[in-house]
């Protein structure tokens, strides 16, 4: 159990005030209380504000409107109950009923959610991507199933994060002069840079990246604008090179299933309806952030440049092949690696994505 020591009779406290169904009017109507949050602040991340003003109003509201029932949200975010990490736990035993779970910080227990990372160059369109993602998230049993038959909650709706992009210190237009320099980067994209011959690739997190690129720790950072921008490394970096890595699943938002069994048939209608229009309204958020993220970077006085397509197949041929390799991983720890990794390439395909590198899931 990853989750922090916390006072245990605050928890016991909070879970059955939480979880406690008040009557109303009539016998029929109720109230539902729930513990909803994140890792991250509601106010730091695309993801879980959007879950807080779009989600969380939306449920609230169109429950009042279409139903005899009330929700009544109750916040957790930025780590109150749940630090970076611990969701999934959380929303399993019902300390959080509804969470943001972040496969990048499971990467074994979500090991194959993690498949856009496995797919390196992919689109950075993340208005397409999303609707992949949601469309394989419906047609693929597994990846809504784990997470059911796993840990005990159900997938609601699902984030889409803006493609990866490198930011650094030091002006460069070629993969090659990448080399003798300390690249920042974290957990599943950390191969993309041990690739690059003479590259020193260094484990990073954000909350240290401001500091770490001013004393050098590293010289560059493996990310995407909106950390740029939030966490003012533009700053201390002058160029952000975009890189084109792809767009990503961020997250998911879940519910824990003993919770769901206990709303009615209508509530748990909305609650899909909603969690389906989530991943529209994130995409477009996060677009609109990416946007706001450069034109402020630019008028800072940062270097915006664009990787040109052959430098994006020299860096892409220097990668081990992913996608097989993960593949494998995945069937060996018996998920369905080949479906998932190569149903996201082909739909890519179906959508006329050039590839700088053609990824072949054997």
């Amino acid at each position: 159990m990853k989750l922090r020591v916390i006072c245990q009779a605050t928890i016991i406290g909070l879970v059955i005030s939480l979880m406690s169904v008040g009557a109303t009017k009539n016998a029929d109507a109720k109230t539902f209380r729930m513990a909803i949050g994140a890792g991250h602040a509601a106010s730091a991340a695309i993801w879980t504000g959007t879950m807080k003003d779009f989600f969380e109003a939306e449920v609230k509201k169109r429950v009042a409107a279409k139903t005899s029932h009330q929700i009544n949200w109750v916040d957790a975010y930025g780590g109150s109950v749940a630090k970076l990490g611990e969701e999934l736990e959380a929303v399993q035993d019902g300390i959080l009923d509804v969470g943001f779970t972040l496969p990048i910080f499971e990467p074994n227990k979500l090991f194959l959610h993690n498949f856009c990372f496995y797919v390196p160059f992919g689109s950075g369109d993340i208005i397409q991507v999303s609707k992949i993602l949601v469309d394989l998230y419906d047609k693929i049993p597994f990846l809504k199933g784990q997470f059911e038959k796993e840990y005990n909650q159900k997938v609601l709706g699902i984030a889409t994060g803006n493609s990866f992009d490198l930011i650094t210190t030091f002006p460069w237009t070629k993969v090659s002069e990448l080399a003798g320099h300390k690249i920042g980067g974290g957990g599943v994209n950390l191969p993309w840079i041990k690739a690059i011959s003479g590259v020193v690739p260094v484990q990073m997190n954000y909350n240290e990246a401001y500091t770490s690129l001013q004393t050098g720790v590293y010289e560059g950072v493996l990310g995407g604008p909106d950390g740029a921008l939030g966490f003012r490394l533009y700053e201390t970096a002058k160029t952000y090179t975009i890189c084109g890595l792809g767009c990503n699943v961020m997250g998911l938002i879940v519910i824990n299933l003993d919770t769901w069994k206990k709303l009615p048939p209508e509530v748990q209608a909305i609650m899909l309806e909603v969690g389906r229009e989530y991943a529209k309204v994130v995409a477009e958020a996060s677009l609109a952030k990416k946007n706001l993220a450069l034109g402020t970077m630019r008028k800072a006085g940062t270097q915006i440049n664009t990787l040109s397509f052959e430098q994006q197949q020299k860096w892409a041929k220097m990668m081990p092949d992913l996608p097989n390799e993960k593949a494998k991983e995945a069937e060996q720890k018996g998920m369905p690696g080949k479906e998932v990794i190569s149903g996201y390439i082909k739909a890519l395909d179906a959508q006329k994505y050039k590839f700088p590198r053609r990824w072949v899931v054997r």
